[in-house]
């Protein structure tokens, strides 16, 4: 099996433009390798960017800490409504049943259990709340619940519909604010609501105000919990195998980025995963293919996001035959290219590219352009819809000066276009 290294091509001036363009070697339609950490390389990003490691063995296992020598940083995952040392018997969820209708029906034991899990489970490194809590969120069905209506203490449909979500989202944020009170210091966050939650069909072939329709209750839970975070999650769990998977994880990150904005300047990470979600009974499980890890390890960093997360449960596979981590030499090195690059691209700015919603719909290329100063720029690139054996060529501009990046397969290209041609990586 072919090794994937990292290499550094200079590539000819071009309208008076020197490039430098970081790539592996395209191997993409090779099978994943098998695991091994001598094959994992080291990286170091810079800038504020960051690269998680959310994966199996918790914080202090032998994975973890190998993972921690090459550049990743540690995860505090809380399953914040579990009661594991109650076998359950106080599980938040299942307490309240599957029909969540009614935000002000808390069990007894909800306070007492979150803090006790807090307590449990001290800090290190970002603090993540994981609540996948389902709720009704048709107000107009909440409202003809009796009981809802009643606890809501609203005499219109109007006011119930904001009393609804602001109850909801103490469910979501209280976790949030015991955690502070009991480590000041710490980075929490939130996994499972998001300013803009995971989609895909309500994104594929649509335009922006049937995105906005597809959303629009988001926002009005996540107002009240916006102040008890101090970074914002996306998850890019991938679902097909297929040129879309790209625009998926590109837009997920894109809009959540782009939503938050206006509120400062929090951190969005990407959470992501090396295998099929469990939801796709045909590749459930399946690792990714090499231009899905390509792209889920480098478009987050050009589509607004700081960082991305690793999750999973390996090394721990316990069943079937193959390997785990067959592709994480792959993602780790497609993690080191951008921190080669890492300081431009945080002190960078993204330009005004069209929405990736926009270029999914068209089938056009994903391209991002990052305006390090007057003299730099970092583009990314990927055609995900040509085969792996062919070639396109793409013109880019940015700011005064252009050039024409080839675009191999379906591999995710980062060219440095520079006036000074003086750059060693």
């Amino acid at each position: 099996m072919i090794t994937r290294l990292l290499t550094v091509v200079f590539c000819a001036s071009i309208a008076g433009i020197t490039f430098l363009a970081f790539s592996e070697g395209s191997n993409l339609g090779q099978p994943p390798r098998t695991f091994g950490w001598a094959d994992i390389p080291a990286f170091s990003m810079a800038g504020g960017l960051k690269a998680f490691w959310n994966v199996g063995d918790g914080t202090k296992g032998e994975a973890a800490k190998n993972a921690y020598a090459r550049g990743f940083e540690p995860v505090t995952i809380l399953n914040t409504y579990a009661d594991y040392p109650g076998e359950q018997r106080e599980n938040i969820s299942k307490a309240i049943g599957d029909h969540h209708v009614n935000p002000w029906q808390r069990p007894p034991f909800f306070e007492r259990i979150i803090r006790r899990n807090i307590e449990q489970t001290p800090v290190r490194g970002i603090y993540v709340h994981d609540i996948e809590l389902p709720f009704e969120e048709n107000t107009k069905v909440a409202w003809e619940d009796q009981p809802t209506q009643q606890a809501s203490g609203t005499e219109s449909k109007d006011s119930f519909d904001e009393a609804y979500f602001r109850q909801w989202a103490e469910w979501f944020w209280l976790p949030l604010k015991w955690t502070k009170e009991r480590y000041p210091n710490a980075s929490v966050g939130l996994y499972g609501v998001q300013p803009f939650r995971r989609d895909y069909w309500g994104i594929s072939d649509k335009n922006a105000a049937q995105i906005d329709g597809t959303h629009k209750s988001d926002w009005r839970m996540w107002k009240y919990i916006e102040p008890y975070v101090n970074f914002y999650t996306a998850s890019v769990y991938v679902f097909y195998d297929r040129p879309d998977s790209v625009f998926y994880i590109a837009t997920n990150v894109e809009e959540n980025y782009r939503r938050t904005r206006s509120l400062g300047d929090k951190p969005v990470y990407a959470y992501e995963w090396l295998r099929f979600h469990d939801s796709n009974i045909w590749l459930r499980e399946k690792e990714l293919p090499s231009y899905l890890v390509e792209a889920m390890a480098i478009v987050p960093y050009f589509s607004g996001a700081k960082g991305v997360v690793l999750w999973g449960w390996e090394p721990q596979v316990k069943t079937g035959t193959q390997q785990p981590y067959g592709q994480l030499s792959l993602y780790v090195r497609s993690l080191k290219r951008v921190a080669m690059l890492s300081k431009k691209i945080a002190r960078g700015r993204l330009l005004n590219d069209p929405p990736a919603h926009e270029l999914w719909k068209a089938h056009r290329p994903l391209i991002r352009r990052v305006m390090v100063d007057e003299n730099e720029c970092v583009v990314m690139a990927i055609n995900p819809w040509q085969g792996d054996n062919e070639r396109s060529i793409q013109p880019v501009q940015c700011g005064s000066f252009s050039s024409q990046i080839v675009l191999e397969g379906r591999h995710t290209t980062l060219v440095v276009l520079n006036r000074q041609g003086e750059r060693a990586y």
